[in-house]
C-alpha cells in the first residue's frame, strides 16, 4: 500500500488523506443536475456542488456511438459538450478505478486510470476529495 497521501496548502499546513483500494469505495454522488462544462487542459463538470476533473483521455457514450475523446484536445469535445443540460443518475467506480458516470439523457462518460497521470478527480461536496492514483493499481487517494 502506498504511502497516505498529503495535501500541502500555500500555507505550510498540511491535510492527510487515507488511500484506499478502488474496490472497497462507494460513489453517493447522484443524482445531482449538470449545471456547467468548463475546458481548459482539462474537462470539467460542475454538478450541483461537486466537481469532476477529467485531465486524459476518456469515452462518452451517446445513442450507441463511443467517442474517443481527450481533455486537451479541445476542438473535438463536442459529445461532451453535448450532456449538457441533464442529470447525473449514477455514478460508479469499478475496480480498477475506471470513473463511470451514467446521464438521464442514457449517455455515459467513462474514464479509465492513467498510467502516468491523475486520471479523474471528484471534489466535493465540501472538502471531500477522491483521486484517481496514477498507474493501474487501483488505487484512489481521499480526504475528507
Amino acid at each position: 500500500m502506498p504511502p497516505e497521501p498529503i495535501i500541502v496548502r500555500s500555507d505550510g499546513s498540511t491535510v492527510t488523506g487515507m488511500s484506499s483500494r478502488a474496490a472497497d469505495c462507494t460513489l453517493r454522488i447522484s443524482p445531482r443536475e449538470l449545471t456547467f462544462i468548463r475546458i481548459n487542459h482539462q474537462a470539467r463538470l460542475q454538478l450541483e456542488d461537486i466537481e469532476v476533473v477529467i485531465e486524459g483521455r476518456f469515452v462518452v457514450e451517446t445513442s450507441g456511438t463511443a467517442h474517443q475523446l481527450d481533455a486537451a484536445e479541445r476542438a473535438g469535445l463536442g459529445p461532451l459538450l453535448a450532456l449538457y443540460p441533464c442529470r447525473l443518475a449514477s455514478a460508479a467506480v469499478n475496480n480498477n478505478a475506471t470513473l463511470r458516470l451514467g446521464f438521464d439523457n442514457g449517455a455515459v462518460l467513462v474514464v479509465p486510470p492513467d498510467s502516468d497521470y491523475e486520471a479523474w478527480q471528484i471534489i466535493g461536496p465540501g472538502t471531500t476529495m477522491v483521486i484517481c492514483v496514477p498507474g493501474n493499481s487501483g488505487e484512489l487517494a481521499i480526504w475528507r
